[in-house]
């Protein structure tokens, strides 16, 4: 019963309901401040733009464009024994071969860098089986009229076929290639346009001049200029500064994720990261960076963009691998060969107006100061007052919005300096800090308390009665050997005591100091007069003289 009461006394604050009552409050306060955050970025426009490289990435992103050029061809088939027929057939018609790529605005004038070998593709064996694919169904429709009478007919298959094996004998004619290019839905928003000559007005434009290029294979880069003024563009960076193992993100329009046929479908860029594998040089000394990663048809000319989102490199080439997959080693062309050409044509690569207000919009969306969101709706406003094709900024201005009308949109001053006025979000944050750091301390104070209250009747034994020996044990003090109800819980083990000495200064009898205890209502003998008890540190019972 003893050691009962014993094991009670030393775990009271389990039994004290206040304590039960606070911890209780202390943890629902914490599971409500946990999950009453708001996620403001899981549906915020952009993505994680607190990242440098993913804000980099989003305002580089919509100066990127997908380039279409077309080449006219014909096909001139030899039949045994000595007939040639062109295709087709009407000598002012041609076949029209379309090839995709991507280039970047590099000016505000509408100067775009890309690949060479996408405005002007080599005449070799890859372009003739592209002729040979559109002209197979006339040449198999004339076999069949004019060759073939009395035997089988033939399909268009077959003789796709027997032109690419070199069965049936032919010479592909091309003439010069055209360019067009299409501003991509980074910038445009979603179209919803049928067609390709539905897109709005300015959304795509030819390009009107080679300004500068090196064949694909000597330095495969071309500088192209298209009719437009005040365009976006990214910056040409320095791509001495790249090395093996750099992580870089490339702008494209790869051919397999052309899963629709609609301009929306088409016009919206990838973004793939790839690693540098190596930096090489070709035999024509072009300085080229080995990259792994997923590159694709399609992305020829894009730009490869570094952490700070310039242009390091551009897209050239690639060797597929075993499996005929993306994934295979890809080669980008330096930009330092892209430098060399701009400086050649005294080209201004300076931000123009528009670029420059889209990027003061996206720095202030992105950013984290006070009143940075009413910042950002202004200068969206102004982006899409000033550039109304530009409506992919719509989204942004739409989250700015959102997020600061609880607060007053403040107004730029020419000294730039940051607003008084907490925008709706900077609320939130000072609002969820304060109330997390005051869980934090609510739960120390609690903690501080509960321990306190266990350890407080220890603290008054030892004012009380400071004990000089270092190995006493606890539960121990006043036992004798003799003495069977004062137990030890743990070993029940009981130590001697140093005999006390009387008034008279002669030691007295162990049993008579035995005999002398009494049981507090705790449950433990102690010795009369004693104020607290030298088992639990309970208080002494009131006498009935102080009763």
């Amino acid at each position: 019963m003893e050691y009962k009461n014993m094991h009670q006394k030393n775990n009271t604050f389990t039994n004290n309901p206040i304590c039960l009552y606070l911890l209780i409050i202390a943890g629902i306060s914490l599971a409500f401040i946990m999950t009453s955050q708001p996620a403001l970025a899981d549906s915020m426009p952009g993505g994680n733009v607190k990242d440098p490289t993913v804000r980099a990435v989003d305002l580089a992103q919509p100066a990127v464009v997908r380039i279409i050029t077309t080449v006219p061809g014909q096909l001139s088939v030899h039949f045994p024994p000595s007939t040639d027929v062109n295709f087709p057939q009407k000598s002012t018609d041609s076949y029209e071969i379309s090839l995709s790529g991507t280039g970047a605005f590099i000016t505000s004038q509408g100067d775009i860098l890309t690949a060479d070998h996408v405005v002007n593709p080599p005449r070799n064996q890859q372009l003739s089986e592209a002729l040979y694919g559109k002209a197979a169904q006339d040449v198999a429709d004339y076999m069949n009229k004019n060759v073939q009478k009395g035997s089988d007919s033939v399909t268009a298959d077959q003789v796709l076929q027997q032109l690419t094996s070199g069965q049936l004998k032919s010479t592909s004619t091309f003439q010069k290639p055209g360019s067009s290019v299409f501003l991509s839905t980074s910038y445009t928003g979603l179209t919803n346009a049928s067609n390709f000559q539905s897109l709005p007005a300015g959304a795509g434009v030819n390009v009107d001049q080679i300004k500068k290029e090196s064949p694909s294979d000597q330095q495969d880069t071309a500088i192209v200029h298209v009719p437009m003024t005040d365009t976006l563009s990214v910056s040409i960076g320095d791509s001495t500064n790249v090395h093996p193992q750099d992580k870089l993100t490339i702008v494209g329009f790869p051919g397999n994720a052309d899963v629709g046929k609609s301009p929306d479908s088409l016009l919206t860029s990838s973004l793939n990261q790839i690693y540098v594998s190596s930096l090489k040089t070709s035999d024509a000394g072009a300085p080229l960076i080995q990259v792994g990663g997923n590159v694709e048809h399609g992305d020829s000319g894009g730009p490869a963009l570094d952490n700070q989102g310039t242009i390091v490199g551009i897209v050239s080439f690639g060797v597929d691998n075993n499996s005929n997959g993306p994934n295979g080693t890809s080669f980008l062309q330096a930009s330092s060969s892209a430098q060399a050409m701009v400086k050649s044509l005294n080209l201004d690569t300076k931000s123009g107006k528009q670029q420059t207000l889209w990027g003061q919009a996206f720095n202030a969306y992105a950013a984290t100061d006070a009143g940075h969101w009413g910042q950002a709706q202004q200068n969206f406003a102004s982006l899409q007052k000033g550039y109304p094709l530009f409506k992919a900024s719509q989204q942004f201005y739409d989250y700015a919005q959102k997020q600061a009308k609880n607060g007053p949109i403040t107004t730029p001053s020419p000294q730039k300096k940051p607003s008084s006025q907490p925008s709706a979000q900077a609320s939130t944050s000072w609002q969820a800090i304060a109330l997390t750091v005051g869980s934090i301390l609510l739960v120390i104070v609690l903690v501080g308390a509960v321990l306190a209250s266990a350890l407080r009747p220890r603290n008054k034994i030892k004012k009380q009665q400071p004990v000089a020996s270092a190995n006493r044990k606890p539960l121990a003090a006043t036992a004798t050997p003799g003495d069977k109800s004062q137990p030890d819980p743990a070993n029940r083990v009981a130590a001697s005591p140093s005999p006390q000495k009387t008034p008279g200064g002669a030691p007295s009898p162990v049993g008579q100091n035995t005999l002398s205890l009494k049981i507090w209502p705790c449950g433990h003998m102690n010795r009369p007069g004693a104020r607290f008890c030298t088992i639990c540190g309970e208080p002494a019972p009131l006498s009935p003289d102080d009763a």
